[in-house]
């Protein structure tokens, strides 16, 4: 693969199925309710950290990120908070894979001797392409992947998959071997990690009785890519190939997120900014009853999301029943939607517009383009660009979006151990081709990933004034490397099939303009608004101070108009 193909179909905020779909559900609680953020019944920093703790000790991992999310907004610079973060991530990832069906076959189908390979691939390639070499040796994959398997023998679940009812004694008795002296075998080669595998397995089956051996390996393996950083993850077959997956109820890219509460299908949020905040039909807590024309009536997954492959002209229709009310509504979300939208004129007297980024796409710059022209069009001379609930999206969509703001300089440089992202500066070279209109930048806590690139970039060049609050600091390119030690080869040496999975993996980190790191601190506003509402109406108004002069009429003089 050449070097632009890579930078091409890598992503920033690819990570969304496997990092944010756990803080999504963080994200839109309460999302459609804005207003309410300054009210006394909204949850305090105290209180989201009283109930982290508590699903700490319940051992309720998702519940736990979930309210951490929220802390993290409201506390960004505490490492100790995004050290949390990261933790209960990691453990709410473990337990959805260990109920994942998909995985717990692949696990059952492997022999002992594959998942050992699986695991020297892994160990070849890692620390290879990992943005950070010094943090991705063999021996700290090994130390991670044995701490991932200690905490799954502790899990309830994974021991009746995998194990055959073993005594807890045993179980707590090698978890303790596993920290005492497992973790401290020299591990420099793909080789000894085989070898110590065996010697582990052997070790194991000796305390209890291991079902599914290789699931202790997958275990290892899983732990080794999970404990680099929070966005790399490996990927079994069916994740790594998501078409191979049975169709899931998927609204998530109009901003519904669908769940069941007492066996029937209900909005389980809304996400703040989205296609269906804007349409605002659909609220947290409405019971669905319909989708496109089939009732859902059966409430499965599966049935879900065979009405959702035939949507009605383009759209897909979804009748719901709100919490407090028995009269049904009827929301029409299309099926690909823009991720520029929301765009209106909002101050006519004196040519201010108004546009929002949803999400970053190949399709952004165009779309950009077309927003931007028709506020034009309606006598707009100065823009308010939303990016709040931006989570991001492609790498070089957020690029090539910021070169129709920005005629000339970088971007984003990148920095990683491959070449092609080794101190690899991204510019602009736009010139008079470039919009010249003033623009104002909205940005929150969850813009991300892409989106924080554009918001850099307008800031570090003084393309724009950026209000709200200091953005995510997800600035890092995911990238999924594909891994074929099982897979059989065609003639040339190619896979033919996929067998062994992949892992998204870290390989760049992203530097500001201005040489500042966007990865774990953002981007923080010139100026600073907690409150909404509040943040619009300031960015209104600095769009309009920013107004460029024109020269005005004088006062009519026997009916002529006499221009200076």
């Amino acid at each position: 693969m050449t070097a632009w193909a890579t930078i091409r179909r890598a992503r920033i905020g690819a990570a969304l199925p496997l990092f944010f779909i756990f803080a999504l559900p963080a994200f839109v609680q309460g999302a459609d309710e804005p207003a309410k953020l300054n009210k006394p019944n909204k949850p305090t920093p105290v209180q989201w950290r009283a109930a982290a703790e508590a699903a700490e000790k319940a051992g309720d991992w998702e519940a736990a990120f979930t309210a951490y999310c929220h802390l993290f907004v409201a506390e960004r610079n505490s490492a100790e908070v995004r050290e949390k973060l990261n933790i209960s991530l990691r453990r709410a990832q473990q337990l959805r894979r260990h109920r994942d069906p998909n995985f717990q076959q692949f696990a059952g189908a492997m022999p002992v001797s594959d998942a050992m390979k699986l695991f020297s691939e892994v160990l070849t390639k890692v620390p290879v392409l990992f943005v950070d070499r010094e943090r991705a040796t063999p021996q700290l994959l090994w130390e991670h992947g044995l701490e991932e398997l200690s905490r799954a023998l502790a899990h309830q679940g994974f021991r009746q998959s995998f194990l055959d009812n073993p005594r807890a004694d045993k179980v707590e008795g090698f978890r303790d071997s596993l920290r005492v002296s497992w973790a401290k075998q020299p591990v420099a080669t793909s080789a000894e990690a085989q070898r110590l595998l065996r010697k582990l397995i052997l070790a194991a089956q000796e305390s209890f009785t291991v079902r599914v051996p290789s699931a202790l390996i997958l275990e290892i393996v899983c732990g080794s890519c999970a404990g680099l950083d929070e966005y790399t993850v490996f990927l079994n077959p069916t994740q790594l190939n998501p078409s191979a997956l049975s169709a899931v109820p998927d609204l998530t890219a109009q901003g519904v997120y669908l769940g069941f509460a007492d066996g029937k299908m209900i909005v389980a949020g809304v996400a703040t900014g989205s296609w269906a905040a804007l349409d605002k039909r659909l609220n947290k807590g409405d019971r669905i009853v319909r989708i496109n024309g089939k009732a859902t009536d059966l409430t499965t997954p599966a049935l879900a999301a065979e009405a959702l492959r035939n949507p009605i002209e383009g759209f897909h229709e979804i009748e719901a029943i709100p919490a407090d009310s028995d009269v049904p509504v009827v929301a029409r979300l299309p099926v690909v939607v823009p991720t520029v939208y929301g765009t209106t004129v909002v101050n006519l007297k004196d040519g201010v517009g108004y546009t929002r980024i949803g999400s970053i796409s190949a399709t952004t710059p165009r779309e950009l383009d077309e927003a931007i022209h028709w506020l034009k069009a309606r006598g707009v001379r100065s823009v308010v660009l939303d990016l709040r609930g931006n989570m991001g999206g492609s790498f070089m969509a957020g690029v090539e979006t910021a070169k129709r703001l920005i005629p000339a300089g970088v971007i984003v440089t990148t920095q990683g151990q491959l070449t092609q992202v080794d101190n690899q500066p991204f510019s602009s070279d736009s010139g008079m081709s470039a919009h010249d209109i003033p623009v104002v930048v909205l940005v929150d806590g969850e813009t991300a990933s892409a989106a924080e690139v554009l918001a850099v970039a307008l800031k570090d060049h003084e393309r724009a004034t950026l209000i709200g609050m200091p953005t995510f600091g997800k600035g890092a390119i995911q990238y999924p490397v594909r891994l074929d030690s099982l897979d059989e080869k065609d003639e040339h040496g190619r896979p033919k099939t996929q067998k062994s999975g992949g892992v998204r993996l870290t390989i760049a980190k992203l530097i500001s303009p201005r040489g500042e790191p966007i990865n774990g601190v953002g981007v923080t506003p010139d100026i600073l608004e907690m409150h909404p509402q509040r943040q619009l109406d300031l960015a209104i108004q600095k769009a309009t101070d920013l107004l460029p002069s024109v020269s005005r009429p004088l006062p009519t003089i026997s009916g002529l108009s006499v221009s200076p």
